[in-house]
């Protein structure tokens, strides 16, 4: 894979961790998150001149640089586009060569020569990579600045230049060296000049759906760029981008784990009797609960493990293109969603949304809630949206209320949060949507779902519980996958895996990149995996950081996006040093104790403040796991208490690691399945 590409999987890799890196050092006392700025950069000294430059970048990407990937992309097939990177790396092997003499690494250096001997002549000069698809000889991408950086050459400070994005004082240095010792170089012709253009344009391809995916999921997409770059470089410093390297590290943290966290049963709900408004659920009953549903061959391993395997490992996706993402030639079905916006309030930005629509004009309405701080792009809308769309539906996909575009659709003074008020906005954007295309398509969507995923769902059925008290009838059906039982409780639950860091040794650093080098090489392989009885390569203490990293990423861009709302003046490291003292709960204190004391925010978060639509309505189903790491049993008693039969459990899972199982998908389609 060459290196354009391996920054393409890295940016997926950090869409899934959200690592938060900053250029400052915090001020406020023990961090509840940690910050990166001399972790793996040095401080950002010129950010305000790296910031306009990067802005630069982004427009000259859109005007220039996109349109020329894009028809690349539509002359030359995949399959070209690789073959002639192959073939560039392989003309790049004196690079590799000397670089890994300079830092002594023999055995990399033999690695490298067998490669290049292979390539160039059982390959096809190079064209089709037979070292690694016949010989199991991976790339081993080794380049002048890891040479400068073994040499004890100091990183210097983090700079964006026009049309390189990220760079560093050693690594122009490193990339001059490279030039040097490229082959190509002292070719000089015309045809020589249009062939390196055309490698440089096959090369670059690849960074179309990395800008796509940071300029649309990310707030801050600069500090994105950057944490992408810094724990980048790491990984190769420290060999950990290698297989052989990567699998040679044992986990000492297991031992920890069994201290720290034995049988971790959190929270558990006071007293033996919860009263709904028409029910009392006998907690202190003897009856345990059952699973609906087995899971066969699931080989769970611990519940925030076992959570991942959804974001890492997904169902079957269309029949794989032989045209780039980005040709025009490309049918894939993420290629029929389009893109358009609604305004809900004057003078606030307009909440842009997806959609797909079937051809008939009464077809029915599937509109998608995902989880918690996710935008409308994330990949999990596309697959369910596909899943929805191949039984009939139009689909609408939406991101989450608790994120930052939702925000700044809303009131200025709104804060996202109190899932009471959140509902009745979401039930604003929901309408604006449907009249829009309506009324754009001459449509009529005479049945309408609502389908949610984790905060997702919670707010699914508290639409459904509005469109309850209010008599209307705009959804026919609610669909939640794993809702939160109390959303402070879940809160709190997120919390403790925030500040998980603090309670482990002081080698964080080589963790991270470890768990990151980990994490790409699973995204690499994962077309290969027996998806039913697969096991994640993470321990308990790595799953911790991973989805601690997922879920502070999600909060900071909507605090990011609160603060320079108020004012868009204020410093970015005071910005940072605040989003890097900050959890929920402290995000809960600061914005939204205005109107409710907590004690009544808590009662108003909770899916007992809708047990009234619970026990009397059935236009609904729920489903939740056994070992689900943001309920306990208790709340999971209760809510079947609620719900009896519209309540589906499954033995394992956890928290949406069931999402893509068969089990789950077969029951689900059995669910939405039209009516002939």
């Amino acid at each position: 894979m060459n290196r354009i590409r391996k920054l393409s999987v890295y940016f997926l890799l950090f869409c899934i961790l959200g690592l938060n890196i900053t250029s400052s050092n915090l001020a406020f006392g023990i961090a509840k998150y940690p910050s990166y700025d001399n972790l793996f950069l040095n401080e950002d000294k010129y950010e305000t001149f790296n910031r306009k430059m990067f802005n630069l970048n982004l427009k000259l990407n859109r005007v220039f640089v996109k349109k020329i990937h894009t028809i690349w992309a539509s002359i030359f097939p995949n399959f070209v586009i690789d073959g002639f990177n192959y073939m560039y790396s392989n003309i790049e092997y004196p690079k590799r060569l000397i670089s890994s003499l300079l830092q002594k690494d023999f055995d990399a250096a033999k690695h490298e020569t067998k490669r290049f001997l292979i390539n160039t002549t059982l390959g096809v000069g190079g064209f089709i990579d037979m070292a690694d698809k016949f010989f199991k000889l991976e790339l081993y991408n080794e380049d002048f600045e890891q040479a400068l950086a073994k040499c004890k050459m100091k990183c210097g400070n983090y700079l964006v230049l026009p049309f390189i994005s990220s760079t560093s004082s050693r690594d122009i240095a490193g990339r001059i060296l490279d030039f040097a010792f490229n082959p190509t170089t002292y070719i000089a012709s015309p045809v020589a000049a249009a062939i390196k253009m055309g490698l440089l344009i096959n090369r670059t391809t690849a960074i179309q759906p990395m800008v796509k995916m940071v300029e649309s999921n990310f707030k801050d997409s600069y500090d994105i760029a950057k944490k992408v770059y810094g724990v980048n470089k790491y990984i190769k410093y420290s060999n950990y981008d290698r297989k052989d390297v990567l699998d040679k590290i044992k986990s000492d943290y297991d031992e920890i784990d069994l201290v720290n966290n034995k049988n971790e049963e959190f929270l558990e709900v006071k007293g033996n009797i919860q009263k709904g408004e028409n029910l009392f659920v006998d907690l202190s009953s003897d009856n345990e609960l059952k699973a609906d549903i087995f899971l066969n061959d699931y080989n769970p391993q611990n519940p925030i493990t076992d959570s991942m395997r959804t974001a890492l490992l997904d169902i079957k996706k269309d029949k794989k293109s032989i045209w780039n993402e980005i040709s025009i030639w490309n049918r894939n079905f993420s290629k029929k969603i389009k893109t358009a916006s609604v305004n809900l309030y004057k003078d606030r930005k307009d909440y842009s949304f997806r959609y797909v629509l079937q051809k008939d004009k009464t077809s029915p309405l599937a509109i998608i809630f995902p989880s918690v701080g996710e935008g409308m792009n994330n990949s999990h809308n596309d697959t369910l949206a596909k899943l929805f769309y191949d039984q009939g539906y139009s689909v609408i996909l939406i991101g989450s209320h608790f994120q930052w575009e939702f925000f700044e659709s809303l009131g200025k003074n709104y804060r996202p949060g109190n899932i009471k008020d959140d509902a009745k906005q979401l039930n604003l954007l929901v309408n604006s949507i449907i009249s829009y295309l309506s009324k754009k398509y001459d449509r009529v969507f005479l049945n309408r779902t609502a389908f949610g995923t984790s905060l997702g769902a919670f707010s699914v059925l508290f639409l459904a519980n509005e469109q309850f008290e209010t008599s209307a009838n705009n959804i026919d059906k609610f669909i939640a996958v794993c809702p939160p039982f109390e959303l402070f409780f879940a809160i709190t639950k997120m919390d403790e895996i925030i500040s998980c860091w603090q309670n482990y040794p002081n080698d964080f650093k080589d963790k991270v990149a470890q768990i990151s080098a980990k994490v790409m090489r699973l995204y690499k392989e994962k077309d290969k995996i027996d998806k039913t009885s697969f096991s994640m390569p993470f321990n308990n203490y790595e799953s911790k950081l991973i989805s601690a990293f997922v879920f502070h990423q999600k909060l900071s861009d909507l605090i990011y996006a609160i603060e320079k709302d108020k004012n868009p003046s204020i410093d970015n490291k005071e910005l940072y040093n605040l989003i890097y003292s900050s959890d929920f709960n402290d995000y809960i204190n600061r914005y939204l104790l205005v109107n409710h004391t907590k004690e009544e925010l808590e009662g108003l978060n909770s899916l007992r403040a809708i047990s009234n639509y619970l026990i009397s309505k059935d236009n609904y189903k729920i489903y939740h796991s056994l070992d689900d790491y943001l309920i306990n049993k208790n709340q999971l008693k209760e809510l079947k208490g609620y719900c009896d039969n519209k309540l589906t459990l499954f033995n394992n899972g956890a928290h949406l690691g069931f999402l893509y199982r068969d089990e789950f998908l077969n029951d689900l389609i059995q669910e939405i399945k039209l009516k002939k």
